[in-house]
């Protein structure tokens, strides 16, 4: 019959001679076949949808007529009714092996790849030469970092063909994944506190299969006014198990303050794909905190239980997530963020994105100290009571060249508010906590990078942040070096 749509654009008729049967009770099938073949190749899917709807029920037991009612809602973009005209043809015909690589085609095209692997392992031998198969299949194998079947694939797809460019761009994305990488940042931040520090940070990574993903990140941190100095060193591996659509991240390091003591630092990731849309991810993780004057002092560390969920939908991008941190002195704080923001909308080399953003924080106890002047600080680490924010997000990105792409964002508080303490002198010249009344802030969150491939193998970046807080204001620039061997 034919195997895909290319068979149904071919001798394309003249639009005026497509006889009109969309409201006939009279075709045949032979006839209803035709004219639908006819709409389709002239690209009027409406049409040859409408002419089968018509008269589907008639012919609802025919396997060409399901066959080909399966590709016209695939064209309408009804990918649910069409999975659904598919699975009708197949019943019809069980062993017909051209609607069966054809449903895999449809299946490869909506990224139901698990469901092609069925189907192709049962029609595609090891000693096949069907190049179209053989390419789906080492695409399948590398998206599921299968790497090593992906190249015996690729090299039997060369056998047969040994001048096509057909596997050109499967093999230039094995070769980056699988290069060893080597990335090495410069950073320097300034906040009100006063706090100050330079920092170095390299990271090396090396793919080798599913289960062995290393990658080492080692940072350096130099604190002023206070003349402090940390080290963190972490050593990371992915597991891939693509069957069951998840990833898993272990992390187990060390960080070292040269005026406190060495502790571990470490946690697992758990990355679950819902579906071609949706992705979950959860764990637990134990970090260092130096985000504080009095944290860069000694050995500050919380610990981390997490969730976070995504959901990408053609028109918007959805992001919910919910920390609770556990700190050693029984101290905890929760936190909770979602946003919403659209796709990227394309005008010549620009993009621009628009939604909205809440985040909302709240500490078990407020670790509010004061002078003997009344002048109160947060110490240790910052402890939010009720801190609600809601801002409008704006994302934009140029592409002035192959090479080039500068980017920058803009999270703007369109009302912020938090309970702030107030002071109660219980003693000449010793205050405490008397109470909290409610405040409004500004905040803001703009960030701005440019990123430069100096080669295929070599990428600069540089990012600069401003964010306006409750707690402090701050500016940070990053300087970065990407290279690949």
């Amino acid at each position: 019959m034919f195997f895909y749509m290319v068979a149904l654009s071919q001798n394309q008729p003249n639009k005026t001679t497509t006889t009109n049967y969309t409201t006939s009770t009279e075709i045949t099938e032979d006839e209803l076949f035709k004219t639908t073949k006819e709409f389709v190749a002239s690209k009027e899917f409406n049409k040859a949808l409408l002419i089968l709807s018509k008269n589907y029920d008639r012919f609802s037991e025919s396997l060409n007529i399901n066959w080909l009612y399966a590709h016209v809602l695939s064209l309408n973009n009804d990918k649910i009714k069409a999975e659904a005209k598919f699975k009708k043809a197949i019943s019809l015909s069980p062993d017909n092996k051209n609607l069966q690589k054809d449903y895999a085609r449809f299946l490869y095209e909506n990224g139901k790849l698990n469901e092609v692997e069925v189907i192709l392992s049962k029609y595609i031998a090891e000693d096949s030469k069907d190049v179209e198969f053989l390419l789906m299949q080492a695409n399948i194998s590398f998206w599921n970092s299968d790497v090593k079947t992906a190249r015996e694939n690729v090299a039997k797809i060369k056998e047969i063909y040994p001048e096509t460019n057909l596997t050109d761009n499967l093999s230039s994305q094995i070769k980056e994944l699988t290069a060893f990488y080597v990335k090495a940042n410069f950073e320097y931040q300034t906040d009100s506190q006063p706090l100050e520090y330079f920092a170095q940070h390299i990271s090396l990574e090396k793919y080798i299969s599913k289960v062995l993903n290393p990658k080492l990140e080692i940072s350096n941190y130099n604190f002023s006014p206070q003349s402090e100095q940390a080290l963190i060193a972490k050593l990371h591996n992915k597991f891939h198990f693509y069957d069951v659509g998840l990833k898993i991240n272990v992390t187990g390091g060390a960080y070292k303050n040269f005026s406190g003591e060495t502790d571990w630092l470490g946690g697992i990731r758990f990355t679950q794909q819902l579906s071609q849309e949706a992705s979950l991810n959860f764990g637990y993780s134990k970090n260092s905190l130096l985000s504080t004057t009095a944290s860069t002092t000694f050995n500050l560390t919380n610990q981390n239980v997490f969730g976070e969920f995504d959901y990408n939908h053609k028109y918007v991008a959805i992001h919910a997530a919910y920390n609770q941190q556990f700190y050693e002195d029984d101290n905890n704080i929760k936190l909770f963020g979602a946003y919403i923001v659209s796709q990227p909308i394309k005008v010549y080399k620009f993009s621009f994105q628009a939604g909205y953003g809440y985040n909302f924080s709240d500490a078990k106890n407020i670790l509010f100290i004061y002078n003997n002047e009344g002048v109160g600080v947060y110490d240790p680490y910052f402890t939010p009571k009720e801190q609600e924010v809601h801002s409008a997000l704006f994302i934009t990105n140029f592409k002035p060249t192959k090479n080039l792409t500068l980017k920058a964002k803009l999270n703007y508080g369109i009302q912020a508010s938090v309970s702030n303490p107030y002071s109660s002198e219980v003693t000449p010249g010793n205050f405490e906590i008397g109470g909290f009344y409610d405040e409004t802030f500004s905040y803001t969150d703009i960030e701005g990078s440019i990123n430069y491939a100096v080669s295929n193998n070599l990428g600069i970046n540089v990012m600069y942040t401003f964010q306006e807080t409750f707690f402090y204001d701050r500016n940070n620039i990053n300087l970065g070096l990407n290279y690949r061997f």
